[in-house]
């Protein structure tokens, strides 16, 4: 991974570099296009200024003088000859002639008199005869002209240089914090996926971030930290089930083992006829088929409440007024044939749960509520925190829970001797109020009932 992200880092680099070079290369062939095209245009102008003073067959000298200064002004050192070669004039002479004041301007311009490089000629015509040739070379710039192209010139690559360097330093220097940045949570989750492999459940990935609430808030999670939290949420549910499987098995073991041991008495007592009355014999069996019975239906409980851990699924916005009134109105018949009430309180309050999983959990309160309750009955309640989130309630009138049931009355398999349930309910609903991000407390006066509150703050 690190060395991936690395290489695309430089090969960015080197578009970067590729890019810069091109860059450059058009920028100074413009500049030189650019001054090539204004000398052109100066040479045209001279041969047209020379071409002038060429009147009725012969050449006007003051004319062809004030071309070749101009030409001077524009930097050439030039010479005119005629058809037959023969010199009639040249800028050596015409700078001969100048006033002096003049002469120290244009020394101040350029190397004067003569040019440097080969003379380059160019044909002269006047109404489409050939009337002779003129002849340039460029004279020497003085002065902060060259300078300032040279500046250019210069300052053009120093830019491109400099370009360069910032983009290219700042991509590997982001090339080496991406690395380090990307890298490093994903070798963390490697690891603890090894870990996991090997059967430590306890793993969990915690990515560090230094400004973890103002991340949050901005809301700058991104695909690893998803996967981080899935990550977590998969090896807290194998944990959970690796637990589940051990205790039980355990308590499976234990609690088959006198149920069978039973049946299997009765039965050899009924075959060796030791038993004088065969249906008591068949109706104890009967009963310890039974508690089997319930504790395979126990296993299909804990199975479903497990498959919804799993299913971590996205929160879906619901009316808790008509969730808890459609699940409760499935079971009022119950209350009614024990004689007691089943009731709802609480207004209408949108808000965002997982309508499976909270389902589960009402269902289970409320039958807790309903074995332990002999008279009066059941009322569910809701509304918002005051610190913000919501509350469930389920209160009920029955006999309430003693301070020794209160420290394991949320252990799996842990009932009194008077219960006749799975001891499998309100694990059930603690474990899967955890799963929600909410809790769950209760409070409770031995006779007078108990009330178990669920609060989540979203």
């Amino acid at each position: 991974m690190r060395t991936k992200i690395f290489f695309s880092f430089m090969v960015i680099i080197s578009l970067a570099l590729l890019s810069n070079i091109l860059f450059e290369r058009l920028i100074m062939r413009d500049f030189y296009e650019y001054v090539q095209s204004t000398q052109e245009d100066h040479i045209y102008q001279l041969l047209a200024s020379v071409e002038g003073s060429y009147k009725k067959g012969t050449w006007d000298k003051k004319l062809l003088s004030e071309a070749l200064h101009w030409g001077m002004m524009l930097g050439y050192d030039s010479y005119v000859v005629d058809a037959a070669e023969r010199r009639i004039l040249s800028s050596k002479e015409v700078f001969s002639t100048l006033p002096e004041n003049m002469v120290r301007r244009m020394k101040s311009l350029f190397e004067l008199p003569e040019g440097q490089g080969e003379y380059q000629w160019y044909p002269l015509f006047v109404s489409g005869e050939y009337v002779g040739k003129v002849y340039l070379r460029p004279l020497k710039r003085l002065g902060n002209v060259p300078l300032k192209e040279s500046i250019f010139r210069n300052r053009g690559r120093e830019f491109l240089l400099i370009s360069f360097l910032i983009a290219g330093g700042g991509s590997l220097f982001l090339a080496i914090v991406f690395t380090i940045f990307l890298s490093m949570p994903l070798r963390r989750l490697t690891e603890a996926a090894t870990r996991v492999s090997k059967g430590d459940f306890s793993t969990k990935v915690n990515l560090r971030h230094r400004f973890k609430r103002l991340y949050r808030v901005l809301s700058c999670e991104d695909e690893i930290d998803r996967l981080t939290d899935s990550f977590n949420y998969m090896v807290e549910a194998l944990k959970r089930e690796d637990d589940l499987r051990r205790h039980l098995t355990s308590n499976i073991a234990h609690e088959l083992r006198t149920p069978l041991t039973i049946i299997r008495g009765n039965i050899e007592a009924l075959e060796d006829g030791v038993i004088d009355n065969p249906q008591e014999a068949l109706k104890v069996i009967k009963a310890e088929v039974m508690r089997i019975v319930s504790l395979v239906e126990g296993i299909e409980d804990i199975t479903r409440a497990e498959a919804s851990f799993f299913k971590r699924g996205e929160p879906e916005e619901v009316e808790l007024k008509e969730f808890i009134s459609s699940t409760v109105e499935g079971m009022k018949s119950l209350f009614v044939e024990k004689g007691l009430y089943l009731k709802t309180t609480g207004k209408p309050l949108k808000v965002k749960t997982y309508p499976e999983k909270l389902q589960i959990v009402l269902k289970n309160l409320i039958s807790n509520a309903y074995k332990f309750t002999d008279k009066g009955g059941v009322t569910v309640s809701w509304g918002r925190l005051k610190r913000g989130g919501y509350f469930i309630s389920v209160s009920d009138t029955g006999r309430g829970i003693s301070e020794e049931e209160a420290k394991k009355i949320f252990e799996r398999f842990y009932k009194d001797k008077t219960s006749t349930g799975r001891g499998l309910g309100l694990s059930i609903v603690k474990e899967l109020v955890e799963v929600m991000g909410g809790r769950i407390t209760f409070q409770s006066q031995p006779a007078k009932g108990a009330t178990f509150i669920i609060e989540f703050s979203g």
